[in-house]
């Protein structure tokens, strides 16, 4: 229908956006079903209903950017077309990345996106991206294609305005409704009614309250927020001074939960733990890398990154090391030149740090193996050697050659934007055959170690975080404070310390001062952070940690976990391995006092704890 007015095209652009939006419900169905479930009965079917007008909503907002373009005339055919299949491509990327990581599309993941190795730290193939790249393309196309066919067909010079009005008041009431949702059932609705993107959660309860003359849906809440302010180390470098000085290796072993760290996945990691300490409660301080690795070498909570960082603060460790002779050197397949890691945590021993390896994960790892023979072979025998190693080969998409096929059925690593719908069995099994490979690797370099260097080391050995294989909805890391995000293991193998096994908690804050006293150092953690020793585990304590992406933590306990915070719908109070309580009110009322005096005060325990020392 050939027309002289571009207003004649608003209707058919109107449906055509409506359709886009309701797009959606699919694209983002298994989770939406997901979270009506965990609802309760009564509003599930309104919740539902809810849903529908969210994703008109989405169509609405969409047709509101096309209106603009009538200054284009004719030229308004194709922007709202273009603008019509850029919001089904925004649709597409943001339930990938709501189903990887449980947060939409935001600043924060455009920052990410913007870093120099963000395809390479995600563990997606350059290749793969690429090809979805090209496909993404020829799909927006036909797209936009489709959508100057359609407004051209069925232009006509009836106005849309009616329709806009309904659409707008059908979400006004779910907006409303949605209000009256969490007033009456309260949080437990809140993840289902947020789901789709741009619906943040609205909240009437005053108002509602005095309406209905009832009280608010109480459940359990701890609306207290963690400090983030800076904590600087209270003790000079040059006041700590060693009595011993081995060689110390730390070895980080990227994504690796606690529960591959056995004697069927790692066998000659576990069989040198035999002869060291492990610590079977041990917690990273965030799920994500940059916040995990912040807490191990500062000390400190990792919600108080971005406040240190921001002062300027570095590290109290890597002087410490420098003034008691030691030589520094950090190698990290896992790249750390990531999220600004290279100039904060790393910026004061950027002369000793080796990073950005190229290739595939198994040859990072590999290429990083040799620079570390280098520098066994450099470095003096009468000077005592720092050696940081962090390997990337389980890090997702778990990359191994074909002497570590030990586990089987396993994900054969292709297809990894579609990971989330791999069968969680394979995706373990993949993950666990990259740990047996950097099981190997590990072995093969403390074995050169102990040749070259003679004097056996003190050896660290963790992971940076945990990975979830769809325990929670989720696969990877850096989307919730689940035990299987930030269990890790911990070994410990020095000649001062007893072989053993520790049940008490202890955390990553906690490494730099048990280092310290292991080398001989007598100043109270306290001085250095918000962490304690290892040596003398404290089982009163509770532990901090993040996702770091987003303001959501758990306070860890010895027998309670407590997960709260504004990203968090409610407050969820389980064991330490995220199962429910029965007497979880009860246990929880008890446990306040002391989960306020956490968060106000540092995270260390008190200069004389009661020992729980390692048993054999």
């Amino acid at each position: 229908m050939a027309t002289g007015s571009p207003r004649t095209y608003l209707t058919p652009a109107l449906g055509w956006c409506l359709l886009h939006g309701l797009c959606a419900l699919p694209l983002f169905g298994t989770e939406l079903l997901r979270a009506i479930e965990r609802a309760p009965a009564d509003p599930r079917v309104a919740l539902a209903v809810g849903a529908l007008v969210q994703a008109l909503f989405l169509g609405l907002v969409a047709f509101a950017v096309t209106l603009p373009f009538l200054v284009l005339r004719r030229g308004y055919v194709w922007a709202a077309s273009l603008v019509t299949a850029l919001l089904l491509a925004f649709l597409v990327l943001d339930s990938f990345i709501h189903a990887s990581l449980g947060f939409h599309v935001n600043g924060l993941v455009l920052a990410v996106a913007m870093q120099a190795s963000a395809i390479g730290e995600t563990g997606l193939r350059r290749e793969e991206v690429m090809e979805i790249a090209a496909l993404g393309a020829v799909v927006l196309g036909l797209d936009v294609w489709a959508g100057t066919w359609v407004l051209r067909r069925f232009a006509t010079p009836r106005g849309p305005w009616r329709w806009v009005l309904v659409l707008l008041l059908l979400w006004g009431g779910e907006r409303v409704a949605t209000a009256y949702l969490l007033f009456s059932a309260g949080e437990s609705v809140q993840a289902a009614a947020t789901i789709l993107p741009l619906q943040p959660p609205v909240r009437m309860n005053r108002l509602l309250a005095t309406l209905t003359g009832r009280p608010a849906s109480a459940g359990l809440r701890f609306g207290a927020t963690p400090h983030a302010g800076t904590s600087a180390a209270k003790v000079a470098p040059s006041e700590i001074h060693f009595s011993r000085r081995p060689d110390v290796v730390v070895l980080l072993a990227e994504s690796l939960r606690a529960d591959f760290f056995t004697p069927e996945i790692m066998p000659l990691m576990s069989r040198r733990a035999e002869g060291g300490t492990a610590f079977l409660r041990h917690y990273s301080a965030a799920s994500s890398t940059d916040y995990s690795l912040f807490s191990l070498f500062y000390s400190l909570d990792a919600q108080r990154r971005d406040a240190v960082m921001g002062a300027g603060q570095t590290p109290l460790l890597f002087p410490v090391l420098r003034e008691n002779g030691y030589r520094v050197a950090l190698l990290a397949a896992s790249s750390v030149d990531w999220m600004g890691l290279k100039d904060t945590v790393f910026r004061d021993v950027r002369d000793g740090l080796i990073t950005n390896y190229e290739g595939k994960h198994r040859v990072k790892d590999a290429a990083m193996l040799e620079d570390a023979r280098r520098i066994l072979r450099e470095t003096p025998l009468d000077q005592p050697l720092f050696l940081f190693v962090f390997f990337v080969g389980t890090h997702f998409n778990y990359d191994y050659p074909p002497r570590a096929a030990v586990f089987s059925p396993a994900w054969d690593g292709k297809g990894s934007l579609s990971a989330t719908r791999i069968p969680a069995e394979e995706l373990r099994a993949r993950a666990q055959n990259a740990a047996y490979e950097v099981d190997l690797k590990i072995d093969e370099l403390l074995s050169e170690m102990e040749t070259i260097r003679v004097n056996p080391p003190l050896i660290i050995f963790s992971s940076d975080h945990g990975e979830e294989f769809r325990e929670h909805g989720r696969v990877g890391h850096g989307s919730d404070v689940s035990s299987s995000q930030l269990h890790v293991p911990m070994v410990i193998i020095d000649g001062q310390l007893p072989p053993g096994r520790v049940d008490t908690l202890t955390g990553h804050i906690d490494v730099v001062p048990t280092l310290f006293s292991l080398l001989g150092d007598r100043h109270d953690p306290v001085l250095f952070g918000d962490g304690a020793s290892m040596l003398t585990p404290d089982p009163t304590r509770y532990l901090l940690a993040t996702v770091g992406w987003e303001p959501r933590y758990a306070l860890i306990g010895q027998s309670l976990k407590v997960v709260f915070g504004p990203a968090q719908p409610g407050t969820l109070i389980t064991d330490p391995d995220d199962r429910p309580l029965l007497d979880a009110s009860s246990r929880f009322a008890d446990e306040v006092p002391r989960l306020l005096r956490r968060l106000r005060d540092s995270g260390s325990a008190p200069t004389s704890p009661s020992p729980s020392p390692a048993s054999p």
